[in-house]
């Protein structure tokens, strides 16, 4: 993993809050709905916990949507998450100290959809994230790919560090016994700094 920056205020509740409010005005991009498809590829059913959910529509693409549990720390935007799916379940947590609801409840799969690049510890939240799976439970897994290349061009400075493929496999190598990656990148523009290619791990328990 290469630093990017140090912690930024930029990564604050607060922040995200005002992020939601901006994104809440408009539909998702089509960046954002293939990546939720995507990191839904090996999921086959079970108790799902999205976490860093903040607007994630992944209950939309799942055909039981009570079986989600989404995890942020934006209170606000969990409430208007609650009511855009009912049936769905939030809970309000950093990913370093996960509530008993969480863990004592083991889960056939987890997301971590574009959160460990905000963190100040991605090592700490991969642990923790383990053990809320099942044995044979899948993490799936998306960051930016390299963005050390071009530091700042996805998301300025909110994002703590960069990943190479290595970095990723690294981080879960201690938990799973099996993994696989795949990289997205734009059909039309695959070097458009825009559409910025991102890796996808999913990891599976062992």
């Amino acid at each position: 993993m290469k630093q990017l920056t140090r912690q930024s205020n930029k990564n604050s509740p607060q922040e995200y809050d005002r992020i939601f409010k901006e994104r809440a005005k408009s539909e998702p991009n089509w960046q954002d709905v293939r990546r939720w498809k995507m990191l839904l590829k090996y999921y086959e059913g079970g108790s799902l916990i999205d976490l860093g959910c903040l607007d994630s529509d992944i209950p939309k693409f799942i055909k039981y949507p009570n079986l989600y549990t989404g995890v942020d720390v934006v209170l606000e935007a969990l409430v208007e998450m609650q009511k855009k799916y009912p049936h769905s379940h939030y809970e309000y947590s950093d990913l370093y100290n996960l509530p008993p609801v969480i863990k004592n409840f083991p889960h056939s799969y987890a997301i971590l959809g574009e959160v460990l690049e905000h963190l100040s510890e991605p090592k700490k939240a991969i642990r923790e994230v383990f053990k809320t799976l099942k044995p044979n439970g899948i993490l799936a897994i998306s960051v930016p790919l390299e963005e050390a290349k071009e530091p700042g061009a996805c998301d300025k400075d909110r994002h703590l560090w960069s990943f190479t493929k290595q970095d990723i496999e690294d981080l879960v190598k201690p938990y799973a016994k099996k993994i696989k990656t795949k990289v997205l990148r734009s059909k039309w523009f695959p070097k458009y700094r825009y559409c910025w290619p991102q890796l996808l791990l999913w990891a599976y328990k062992k």
